[in-house]
């Protein structure tokens, strides 16, 4: 009998500065990863052509391969019109990305095609692979450029009565506060973003993820104090969150946790000392299991169990 071709999943997941790209195979690995930087600011068409252009080379490297595509997903910022991948409303870290239909990027690829919000693709692959299984409720948080939250009711992603549940980082934290790009001013994200931590470092080509996240590890007094007054406002964020919904737990990803560790804690101390003490019973702050490529995954699983 011949042997049958491995089945993959195509995924893309396109944030406020990177795009990340891959093959999965069924069990939620990652055969395939590229990353490229993203062209937010050169329009609509050249973004939407980067987008055709990956999952084409996607498409093209399972062919050689001998692989079967099954399907394609993209997760993108902004409210995504789940039914039809229509990006609609303010996108406040890509400018000019409203209006875009997602889908048609991966139309002509000749497979079943999928998008959502990026936040909601790092969600269901929690809640498939990681360390959202076997729960009723969390609210997963990304904290990257921007901040993302997808939520997760009675074991499915929910996306809200139009398509915009879930979006913590447009919580208003300081009133009359910071301008932010989606037209409020105070939200979260302009205190608690990696963006809004490398600001209040004192941004410059010394001041880096990286270069600060040493620093505290070294005991350095300037960089502790940054990164402990962000980790206060997310959790000060995260506990209005949890006075809502009162999840089962808290999942909190991006690239930020898994460079600097500590940073759990610290959120998870405000979030003990701000929250209504019957909402924290049954609660646990963990890190995403799926780390950065949580997106990447979920994306491509869109359509399964979302």
């Amino acid at each position: 009998m011949p042997k049958s071709k491995v089945s993959v999943f195509i995924g893309l997941d396109l944030g406020g500065t990177d795009l990340k790209y891959g093959l999965v195979n069924s069990g939620g690995k990652i055969l395939v990863s590229k990353k490229i930087r993203a062209r937010i600011n050169e329009g609509q068409k050249i973004l939407a052509g980067q987008l055709h252009a990956a999952a084409g080379e996607l498409m093209s490297i399972a062919k050689q391969k001998g692989w079967k595509v099954v399907r394609a997903g993209i997760g993108s910022p902004g409210a995504v019109n789940f039914a039809t991948g229509k990006v609609f409303g303010n996108s406040p870290n890509i400018p000019g990305w409203e209006g875009v239909n997602l889908k048609k990027s991966l139309r002509r690829l000749g497979v079943p095609a999928y998008a959502d919000n990026d936040a909601n693709c790092v969600a269901l692959a929690e809640l498939l692979f990681g360390a959202a299984r076997n729960v009723q409720s969390a609210l997963c948080v990304t904290v990257g450029t921007g901040i993302g939250g997808g939520l997760i009711l009675n074991e499915q992603v929910y996306r809200g009565s139009s398509f915009s549940a879930g979006e913590i980082g447009h919580t208003t934290v300081v009133f009359e506060g910071k301008p932010c790009a989606c037209g409020n001013r105070g939200c979260l994200e302009k205190y608690a973003s990696v963006s809004a931590l490398l600001e209040a470092a004192g941004e410059s080509e010394e001041v880096t993820v990286q270069t600060l996240t040493d620093a505290a590890k070294k005991g350095g007094q300037p960089a502790l104090e940054v990164i402990g007054r962000q980790a206060a406002y997310l959790g000060a964020g995260l506990a209005s969150a949890i006075n809502l919904i009162n999840p089962e737990k808290v999942i909190l990803g991006g690239g930020f946790a898994d460079v600097y560790p500590p940073f759990l804690k610290l959120v998870e101390k405000e979030v003990r000392q701000r929250a209504f003490p019957a909402a924290l019973l049954k609660l646990k702050v963990v890190q995403a299991k799926l780390g950065n490529e949580a997106g990447l995954v979920g994306a491509a699983f869109l359509g399964k169990k979302s």
